[in-house]
Parts: structure tokens; sequence; C-alpha cells
């Protein structure tokens, strides 16, 4: 087996020695058919659907600026939640519904062929093969430059057959997600107002404002919005200078470096496994300008604990010395309740290093609700 250099990982000894110094007990965990292709059809709406029947819906974007949309008339909007950036419920005439959710996540969220294998699973069905992929996928060019990949699930034969209508749409370094899901037949008669609902996704011509700067945290319990569920809660040491959550974050601290600056710990959580380790880890190896680890490789990178209040937690260390700065990432991977809750710490190698003890006693302190 080919290990990672231990140029690449500085403090791993150091950090399999505290994580054992750390009142922890041990344990172990380890980011859908029949299929149709969406053929591409004519940049219009759907015959009937006039243009004042359709509504301009804008929603908050992932750390960035929003997307923008136009829905049909007889879609009706649900509230955001802590993970969804809209929501629509659609009633045909006789009376089926089928629900759209959108989404967005920072990155690639492990690639098209995780996100098409996560949606698969949700209609039970098998995962696909890097080679079976191509043929489940359709692209289509979108205003704004944008560009839609399109997939057609159809669930296994069953009493109420499901059905699930996709699209993922790269945009301002995150990933856009628009999932029409439901009953079989509902979905199926709700396929010529979706792609007219795609084809009007543009991007925005200028960004939000940001949102002001929050006073510094201080050691009391901190919890803050769940992944469509309850929140996970814990305790910043008092110097952590807590800053607003976001669309994409859940929190994110300032960690002091003595003589000046600062590392940054950030938490976001999504639902789902996003693609499992080896794509959480490959996609943190990415931002440290580090090569992806094979499966094989994967063991050797990873530290599986149990907090205190029993949570399973896994533990990765990351350096890049060779970088002009050399920087440095202590990251978290915390599975609760069907979603996955991230913490990641980065900064200079040397302030990284030095702030593992209290990252380490941060983690231990997280605790579900």
């Amino acid at each position: 087996m080919t290990l990672p250099s231990t140029r690449e990982f500085p403090a791993r000894r150091l950090l399999g020695v505290a994580l054992l110094a750390l009142p922890l007990l041990s344990g172990c965990r380890d980011a859908k058919v029949e299929n149709y292709r969406i053929a591409k059809e004519p940049d219009a709406p759907p015959p009937g659907l006039a243009a004042a029947d359709m509504a301009s819906t804008a929603v908050p974007g992932a750390e960035g600026p929003a997307l923008t949309w136009t829905t049909p008339a007889h879609w009706q909007a649900k509230p955001a939640s802590a993970m969804r950036k809209a929501t629509y419920v659609a009633t045909r005439p006789d009376g089926t519904t089928s629900e759209l959710a959108v989404t967005a996540f920072p990155g690639d969220v492990g690639g098209d062929l995780a996100n098409v294998n996560r949606w698969r699973g949700q209609l039970s069905l098998p995962p696909v093969t890097a080679e079976q992929l191509p043929a489940l996928l359709t692209r289509l060019d979108l205003a704004s430059g944008l560009t839609a990949t399109l997939v057609d699930l159809a669930g296994p034969a069953a009493e109420k057959p499901q059905h699930m209508l996709g699209a993922i749409v790269p945009f301002n370094g995150a990933t856009w997600f628009f999932k029409l899901s439901g009953p079989a037949a509902a979905v199926t008669a709700e396929k010529p107002d979706f792609l007219a609902f795609v084809r009007s996704i543009k991007a925005p011509a200028a960004s939000a404002p940001a949102a002001p700067a929050s006073a510094p945290s201080s050691m009391a319990s901190t919890p803050v919005p769940g992944a469509e569920g309850p929140a996970l809660t814990w305790t910043a040491p008092a110097d952590w200078q807590a800053k607003p959550a976001s669309a994409m974050r859940r929190a994110t601290y300032l960690l002091p470096i003595p003589g000046g600056g600062t590392s940054e710990l950030a938490i976001t959580a999504f639902p789902g496994d996003v693609g499992g380790d080896l794509a959480n880890v490959n996609r943190w190896r990415g931002q440290l300008g580090l090569a992806p680890l094979g499966a094989n490789e994967l063991p050797a990178v990873l530290v599986h604990r149990t907090t205190r209040s029993g949570l399973a937690v896994t533990v990765v260390d990351f350096a890049n010395p060779a970088a002009a700065t050399p920087s440095r990432m202590l990251g978290a991977i915390v599975p609760f309740n069907g979603a996955t809750w991230f913490f990641k710490l980065t900064g200079p190698d040397d302030a990284v290093a030095a702030q593992q003890p209290a990252f380490l006693a941060f983690l231990d302190s997280v605790t579900a609700p």
C-alpha cells in the first residue's frame, strides 16, 4: 500500500497522541431506475403556460450571489429551511402533488457520480458506475452561461412507484440542486413544467450585501440550525471570535494567532454522507493543493474516535509545507441524524499546529440534543 508522505502530514503522530489523551471512548464508524433521458426541448414554456402565469424567484446563494428563476403559477412556495433554499409543491388538476426541493452546497459535493448515486439511493436503486453514468445525463445550456445536468430516475416497480427529475447547476464555486420528486404519475405529468423551470434559471448581475459581524463568543454552549432536524451543540473557548452564520455555514470562528492574525474554523452540515469519506477528504486535500488519495490510502489518514457524549468523529490532519504560504487543516467529520457535520480548521501551518489541543477539546464538547 502506498501511504501519504510524512512531509504532507508533519504532525500526524502528534494528532494520534493528542486524541488518545482526550477523555474519549474508543469507537469506530467509519459524503436512483429504469433510467430515462430528458430530451432537450425548445427554450419556451410548455403550451398553455403564459409568461404572465410565471413568478420570478430569487433565493440566498451558497455564500455568494443567488440564482434566480421563474416558477409556474400552480407551484406553491413553501418556507425555506436550514438546508433548503426553496421548496415548491406542484399540484396537478387531478389533485396529485410532487415536490421541488432547491439546495446549494459549496464545491462539487463529490461530483456527478456521487450526486446521482445519492439520488438513486433515495429511490432505493443500486448505484451506477462511472462507466454507466454518461448514459444517464443530459447537458442543457441555460441563460447567463450556466449549464444544467439533467437526470430522470424512476423508482422500482411498486404499488405506489416513485419518480425523480433532477437538475445540477454549478455556479460561483457551489453546486445548486433542483429535485422534483413524488408519485410517478405526478412527476411525469409535471415534466414539461420542470424543464421550462430549469431553462429559466439565471445568474444574477450582482452579489447580495454581506451580513454584519457579530460579537465575540463566550464559553456558552452554542446551538445552530440542524440539517433539517435537531442541531448539534458545542462549547467554544472564550478567545474564539464567532462570526455570523451564513447560507452555507452553521458557524464560523476566528482563532487568534500569537503575534497577530487568525486561523478559521468553519462548521457546515449537509444531508446524507456527501459522497463518503474519500470524496470529502479529497475535497479538503484539493483545497490545500494536495493530490487526491486512492481508496486504499484512505484508512491511513483517518483517526476514528467517539466523543464523551457518544458521537462518532473522524479526524484528519493535512499540511502542505511546499505551498507558497505553508498551510494546514484539521478536519472532523461527524454523522448525525441522517446528515454529516464538518468541522474544518485552516490557517498557517504553525498556527494550526499550536491550536490542535484546543480544537480536539472543542470536538470532544460536541453533543447531540
